[in-house]
C-alpha cells in the first residue's frame, strides 16, 4: 500500500467527483461548487447514484493502485564473498604494484598490431560470440513475452454464420458477429510481477554471459596466436640446430679421413642429425595444429602470419593498484551473471509464494450481431458484459508447497553457484600472480644457463680438436643448448599466457 501511496492519493482525488448535468467537476475553485457540499445537500432519494458512483470509483482506484505493488519475493542480499579480502603472495606479503589497471582496454594491452588485427577479425566472425549474442536477444524476447501478461489484454473477433434448409425454401441466411474482449489479471500478490522480474534478471545474466564469451574469445585468440608463434620459433630453432649438426658431421667426416677420429664419433654425429629431423617433423605438425586452432577462433580461414618468429614486445603487461582487493572480482562478467541468476531465483520464490493466495481476473466484452453487415455496429444489436473472477486455491495435493520448495532449493543452488564462481575467480587471479614472479625467475635462470652452455660448447669443441676429449662431450653440449633454447621459448610463451590470464581474470578485455 505504501509503494502505491502517491498513485492512490491522485486517484482518490479523481474519485471525489460529482455528476451534474452530464458533466464532472473535480475540486472546483469556489467552495459552493464543492462536491462534498453538493452531496451533503442532496436528498438521498433524488440522486442515489452519485454517492454510489463515488464509492465505486474509490474502490476501483484502490484496487488499481494496489495492483502489483505487493511482492512476496524475499529481500535480496548479496552473499558474502567466501574468499580473503585481499590477494597476497604469502600470508604476510600483500600484492603491490602501480595503479591504472582498470583503464586498460584490450587494444592498449596488446601492443602487437598482428594480435589486434586477429582479435578484431574474431570479434566479427566467431560463431560462439554470435551464438551468445543471439541468446541475449532470445532472453530479451522472453522477458517481453512474460512482461506482457501484466497488462490488460484487448482482443477483437469477428465471425459469419451461413445457414439454410435442405428442402423447401433453400434461401441462405447469414449472421454476422463482432466483438471486443478485455481481460486483466489483478496482480495483488505480485505473481506476474515476479515472473517478469525473473525473466528480466535472466536477460541481464545473458548479457553478462555474452561479455564473458567476448573476453574469453580475446584471451583464446591471443594465446592461440602466441602458441602459433611458439611453434614457429621452435621449428626455427630445430632447423638452426640441424644445420649446426650437419656442419659438425662434415667436420667429423673430414677428421675420419685423416685418421683423427673414429667411426663411432661419425655415427654419433649422424644420430644427432636424424634425431633433430624427427623433432623438426614434430614441430611442423604442432605448427599446423596451431594454425588450425587459430583459424577456428577467427571464424574465417584467412591467410595467417608467416612462420618466422616475432621478437617484438607483444604485451604491455598488467599494472595493479597498491593494494589489490578481492572486490575487483565482482566486476567479472561470469560473477555478475551468477548474481543475476540468483536474483532471478529470488523472484521465482515470490511467484511461488503468490500461488498460495487468491487470484482475481477482470473480464469484459462488447459484442454485436446482426443478419445484415451494414447494421452490425448499430447500438440496438450490441451487448456488453463484465465478469469479475476470483480463484482461491483450496486443495491441489501439495503442488503449491512443492513448487515453493523447488524455488527455494534452486535459489540455494544459485547461492552456491555464486560462491563457487567467486572462489574460482579468486584462484585464477592468485595463480596468475604466483606464476608471475616464478616465470620471471625461471627465464632469468635459463638465460644464464644458456650462456654457460655456449661457453661449454666452445671449450668442448676446442678440446676435441686437440684430442683432449671425445666427441660425445661436444654432442652433449650441443644437445643441452638445443633443449635449453626450446625451454626458454616455452617459458616466454608461458609468461605471455600468464599475463593474458591475469588480464582477463581481473575482468579486462571488454573495453575497446
Amino acid at each position: 500500500a505504501l509503494c502505491g501511496y502517491s498513485i492512490l492519493e491522485e486517484r482518490l482525488r479523481i474519485a471525489m467527483k460529482y455528476q451534474e448535468n452530464d458533466s464532472f467537476v473535480i475540486f472546483p475553485s469556489r467552495p459552493e461548487q464543492s462536491p462534498l457540499r453538493k452531496v451533503a445537500a442532496m436528498d438521498k432519494s433524488s440522486k442515489p447514484s452519485a454517492a454510489m458512483r463515488s464509492i465505486q470509483l474509490l474502490t476501483l482506484s484502490v484496487i488499481f493502485a494496489l495492483t502489483g505493488c505487493l511482492s512476496l519475493a524475499p529481500d535480496y542480499q548479496r552473499p558474502a564473498a567466501p574468499v580473503p579480502q585481499q590477494f597476497s603472495l604469502s600470508q604476510n606479503k600483500l600484492v603491490t604494484a602501480t595503479a591504472g589497471y582498470q583503464e586498460t582496454g584490450w587494444r592498449t594491452f596488446f601492443v602487437d598490431p598482428q594480435v589486434k588485427s586477429l582479435i578484431s577479425t574474431a570479434l566479427a566472425n566467431n560463431r560462439d560470440l554470435r551464438m551468445a549474442t543471439l541468446k541475449v536477444q532470445e532472453a530479451r524476447a522472453q522477458y517481453r513475452v512474460t512482461d506482457a501478461d501484466r497488462y490488460p489484454q484487448l482482443n477483437g473477433d469477428g465471425s459469419t454464420t451461413y445457414g439454410g434448409k435442405l428442402k423447401g425454401d433453400t434461401t441462405t441466411s447469414s449472421d454476422y458477429a463482432a466483438g471486443l474482449n478485455l481481460s486483466y489479471d489483478l496482480d495483488f500478490f505480485g505473481r506476474l510481477k515476479n515472473l517478469s522480474e525473473a525473466d528480466r534478471q535472466n536477460f541481464f545474466a545473458s548479457e553478462e554471459a555474452r561479455r564473458a564469451v567476448h573476453i574469453l574469445l580475446i584471451a583464446n585468440v591471443s594465446q592461440s596466436y602466441f602458441n602459433q608463434r611458439l611453434a614457429a620459433a621452435q621449428l626455427q630453432v630445430a632447423n638452426d640446430t640441424l644445420q649446426n649438426y650437419q656442419q659438425s658431421y662434415a667436420f667429423v667426416e673430414k677428421q675420419l679421413l685423416t685418421g683423427s677420429t673414429t667411426v663411432l664419433a661419425l655415427e654419433q654425429a649422424r644420430g644427432m642429425i636424424e634425431s633433430t629431423r624427427a623433432d623438426i617433423a614434430k614441430r611442423q605438425g604442432q605448427l599446423a595444429q596451431a594454425n588450425n586452432a587459430l583459424q577456428l577462433l577467427l571464424g574465417s580461414y584467412q591467410h595467417l602470419p608467416d612462420d618466422s618468429a616475432s621478437s617484438a614486445v607483444d604485451l604491455q603487461g598488467v599494472t595493479l593498484p597498491p593494494s589489490l582487493s578481492s572486490a575487483i572480482l565482482l566486476q567479472r562478467p561470469d560473477i555478475l551473471e551468477a548474481e543475476h541468476s540468483l536474483q532471478a531465483a529470488n523472484a521465482n520464490i515470490g511467484a511461488a509464494r503468490a500461488a498460495f493466495f487468491p487470484s482475481i481476473t477482470l473480464t469484459s466484452s462488447l459484442s454485436g450481431s446482426s443478419s445484415e453487415l451494414s447494421s452490425l455496429f448499430n447500438a440496438g444489436g450490441a451487448m456488453w458484459n463484465f465478469i469479475p473472477k476470483i480463484e482461491l486455491p483450496i486443495f491441489n495435493a501439495g503442488r503449491n508447497q512443492a513448487s515453493l520448495d523447488l524455488a527455494e532449493i534452486r535459489q540455494q543452488q544459485q547461492v552456491v553457484n555464486y560462491e563457487q564462481k567467486i572462489q574460482s575467480a579468486f584462484k585464477e587471479v592468485a595463480d596468475a600472480l604466483a606464476q608471475r614472479q616464478s616465470l620471471a625467475d625461471q627465464i632469468a635462470a635459463q638465460q644464464r644457463y644458456l650462456a654457460s652452455l655456449n661457453i661449454t660448447l666452445q671449450r668442448a669443441t676446442a678440446l676435441y680438436r686437440h684430442g683432449a676429449v671425445s666427441y660425445i662431450e661436444v654432442l652433449s653440449a650441443q644437445r643441452d643448448i638445443f633443449t635449453t633454447r626450446q625451454t626458454l621459448l616455452e617459458l616466454n610463451y608461458s609468461r605471455k599466457a600468464n599475463e593474458i590470464t591475469l588480464f582477463t581474470a581481473l575482468g579486462g578485455g571488454w573495453m575497446e
